[in-house]
């Protein structure tokens, strides 16, 4: 199996587009969004795709021996850390290894600019299947974490302790 990172171009708008639909849709889902949130991820894709390529990331087609598998995009925060800001290999070609051979050729591209230190990013700690992958990557340092107050109905219905403290997750 080959994995390369192409960097995106006109040709795969229409496949990035589908995943970044389902990419949010996934997310919504993680907390049971409901289904309004679903559809404004449909109507957002394509400005979120516009609005990627114009800010200071680089958007890179995921392929599988040469077929479209997915997309990564990398954010250069400072001038010395970077960010996987967003990973997505399609759901049935997961578990095959693509995740991981994409965010290596990441590691590789970032470690190769001057002055990059790190590499991070962020994870729902719902997303437990990412969670296991990065860490077996080798992600276990925490650099920051995130937290959120709701201005309306919490949907987490589960807790983690972190430093004593309990956190809907």
């Amino acid at each position: 199996m080959n994995i390369d990172l192409i960097e995106y171009n006109a040709a795969f708008a229409q496949e990035v587009k589908m995943d970044i639909v389902d990419f949010f849709a996934f997310h919504s889902g993680l907390v049971e969004a409901p289904e309004e949130e679903h559809q404004q991820a449909e109507q957002e894709a394509a400005e979120i795709l516009k609005d990627w390529q114009q800010d200071c990331s680089a958007l890179y087609a995921i392929l599988r021996d040469g077929g479209y598998a997915g997309f990564l995009r990398l954010r250069y925060r400072g001038d010395q850390v970077a960010w996987i800001e967003d990973l997505y290999v399609r759901p049935q070609l997961r578990g095959q290894g693509i995740g991981s051979a994409a965010i290596g050729q990441a590691e590789a591209i970032v470690a190769a600019r001057p002055g990059y230190t790190a590499l991070c990013m962020d994870v729902s700690p719902r997303n437990e299947a990412a969670m296991r992958l990065y860490y077996r990557l080798g992600y276990d340092s925490v650099s920051l974490l995130t937290l959120r107050k709701e201005f309306g109905e919490n949907r987490r219905d589960r807790k983690t302790e972190i430093l004593g403290r309990a956190f809907y997750i």
